[in-house]
């Protein structure tokens, strides 16, 4: 045998006793690491799987109740939404709150549709389009009611320039201002609506009508009915 023959015989033997030292000290940890990493994977692509099937079984209960809605069915729509709006994936829960509120709302069960508006309102997860969105529907469903200081409260941060809600929260504070007297205050937020060139057209017009009203009638405005 060689000498080069023997060296590499010994250097095999001694890298086998040092992987089969290595093997006897940390082969339970390899074994361990390896069968939690496909635990994992495996957790992680059920996890997947199950949403998405969940998803697609709530999706088909929000369209049902979309259709309930269609077929003039409210009460049938109340309990599909009532159940996605509990126990439905996040999207579908939102949405379903916002189905029930306007529901409410054309029952005429303007407490309960307000109520679930504010709460969508305050929820910072669903996003501030979502959220704005909210706040203009329950002060609509208010403006007969509230106070002048409760539709400030609700609607000032909204009606601010570059706000893409501002018209509609003009045209609400107009008309609330109006309804409580505040004749001057509804005069400015109606002059504001006009002289936004990005205001809608329609708005414009119910504007133009709203100040030739409070010039016909002196800036003498309807009491408010508090």
């Amino acid at each position: 045998m060689s000498d080069d023959s023997l060296f590499r015989e010994v250097d095999e033997a001694i890298r086998q006793d040092q992987l089969s030292k290595l093997w006897d000290k940390y082969g339970l940890w390899v074994v361990a690491g390896a069968v939690l990493i496909i635990a994992g994977v495996s957790g992680y692509k059920f996890w997947v799987y199950w949403t998405a099937e969940q998803a697609k079984e709530a999706g088909a209960r929000f369209v049902g109740g979309i259709t309930h809605v269609e077929d003039g069915k409210s009460s049938e729509a109340l309990d599909v939404f009532k159940s996605l709006a509990d126990d439905g994936p996040s999207g579908y829960r939102t949405l379903s709150q916002f189905q029930l509120a306007a529901l409410y709302a054309k029952d005429d069960k303007r407490a309960e549709a307000v109520k679930i508006y504010d709460e969508l309102a305050s929820r910072t997860g669903i996003g501030i389009v979502q959220q704005s969105f909210a706040k203009i529907q329950a002060a609509t469903l208010r403006l007969d009611e509230a106070p002048f200081e409760e539709m400030r409260k609700r609607l000032d941060e909204l009606a601010v320039s570059g706000n893409t809600w501002r018209h509609s929260a003009r045209e609400l504070l107009g008309l609330s201002a109006y309804r409580s007297g505040n004749t001057s205050v509804a005069e400015r937020y109606f002059n504001t609506i006009l002289s936004d060139q990005q205001s809608p057209a329609n708005m414009r017009r119910r504007s133009e009508m709203m100040l030739s009203l409070l010039v016909q009638t002196g800036s003498t405005a309807a009491p408010a009915s508090n």
